[in-house]
């Protein structure tokens, strides 16, 4: 193969993955948003659940070491 042959499959694939990329950019900019805005709403929500696992924590019952004078 000449070097203008391999030049032109070479300008093909390039201009083949960038044609794509630009078909998906909608999709990927949606995915991108949102995982994003996913990550946002679990920082903004991340003091409530630590409330929520704090509340429901059940109580240790008291220690008694009333065992160690026997």
């Amino acid at each position: 193969m000449d070097p203008g042959a391999v030049l032109a499959l070479v300008t093909g694939y390039v201009a083949a993955v960038f044609g794509v990329l630009l078909l998906y950019s909608p999709l990927i900019v949606l995915t991108v948003a949102l995982l994003l805005s996913a990550g946002f709403l679990r920082l903004l929500a991340w003091p409530f659940v630590a409330l929520v696992h704090k509340l429901r924590r059940k109580p240790q019952p008291p220690q008694d070491a009333s065992w160690l004078l026997h």
